[in-house]
């Protein structure tokens, strides 16, 4: 009996996560613009980790070396330089030696192009849409099981 309380526990608590990440990404994908803010939560749902509020979320990818500034603005427009940044610094991509020895948005995002993350057609300079965001962390997110 005391297992299967656990056991229903547990899958309610899951599926509240479930239904909070399905939520977000089809709030995101609707987006004309994302921002800072949400390419954070979506990293920390690719990471497998439940988001806890911006400045927590900041914090873990600080400590997963992903992130380097002191303040960040959640309601930053999202360019794609600031997310090639996180992807380049989190998948420890070598694709450019320039990203290498300056570790810049510019040139993570040559590194993420070099690698097939991103298009060549594309800017570090250019805005992400939500559904832009979803189809590069989906990338991410089968990079990440490759290396498993």
């Amino acid at each position: 009996m005391k297992r299967s309380v656990w056991l229903a526990a547990f899958l309610l608590i899951c599926s509240f996560g479930f239904g909070q990440e399905i939520n977000f990404i089809n709030e995101l994908a609707g987006k004309k613009v994302a921002t800072f803010g949400d390419g954070v939560t979506m990293y920390l749902y690719t990471l497998g980790r439940v988001p806890a509020g911006f400045d927590a979320d900041v914090r873990v990818l600080k400590g997963l070396n992903m992130l380097k500034a002191d303040r960040y603005d959640r309601n930053k427009p999202l360019s794609r330089g600031m997310l090639a940044l996180m992807v380049a610094r989190h998948l420890k991509l070598k694709g450019s030696l320039l990203y290498l020895m300056f570790d810049t948005e510019r040139y993570a995002h040559r590194a993420c192009v070099a690698e097939k993350i991103m298009e060549a057609s594309t800017s570090e300079l250019d805005r992400l849409t939500g559904d832009e965001l979803l189809e590069v962390m989906t990338i991410v997110a089968e990079r990440m099981e490759g290396k498993k």
